[in-house]
């Protein structure tokens, strides 16, 4: 078992959850279009400028990754609010 753990639980994956949870609860607090529009442009400007000019060893695929975890966070936020 701690094998498992140790293969799925990576720091991408940290990475990831840490970006999807933090847009889904932003869009649960604030369910507002604004909100939505103000993640997508932010969380692009922070992961292709921001990261790729401040943070070291950051490569485009992790900034892809961040970014992806933004996005996924919002539809998360999305499907709840609408469906359950």
């Amino acid at each position: 078992m701690k094998n498992l753990l140790a293969k799925i639980v990576t720091p991408n994956f940290i990475a990831f959850q840490a970006h999807c949870w933090f847009a889904c609860t932003l869009v649960l607090v604030f369910p507002t279009i604004l909100t939505l529009v103000l993640i997508v442009l932010g969380a692009g400007i922070k992961e292709f400028y921001i990261d790729k000019h401040f943070e070291v060893d950051q490569s485009f695929n992790d900034n892809l990754l961040d970014f992806a975890g933004y996005l996924t966070g919002m539809i998360v936020a999305l499907v709840a609010i609408f469906y359950l």
